[in-house]
């Protein structure tokens, strides 16, 4: 009787945790399938709300374009940056001693 339990018992297991697994799939195969319909409505919604932004028959594109004026009264005049009285030397410069030892 025992040797008859051992050979059920892991099978009924096997059965049980199977169904399971299929009623969780199951559920989870609903849920994406309810989540890919909200977003294709709310797709749906968002085109639907851009269709109605559209413009339908005035063209903005006669109007004048105002373009901003390089001055205004509140325009800062900025210091000149003043070069530099002396400039280094480059780390990769020949300095006059190198070009006596090369040659």
């Amino acid at each position: 009787m025992l040797f008859v339990v051992w050979l059920v018992l892991p099978l009924a297991y096997t059965v049980a945790l199977g169904r399971k697994y299929v009623r969780q799939a199951r559920a989870a195969a609903e849920e994406a399938v309810n989540a890919a319909q909200e977003a294709a409505w709310a797709n749906a919604d968002v085109q639907d709300a851009l269709d109605d932004l559209q413009p339908t028959d005035s063209p903005q594109e006669d109007l004048p374009v105002s373009l901003p004026t390089a001055r205004t009264a509140d325009t800062q005049e900025l210091p000149a940056i003043k070069p530099p009285a002396s400039t280094g030397r480059h780390r990769l410069e020949e300095s006059q001693l190198a070009r006596g030892v090369a040659s």
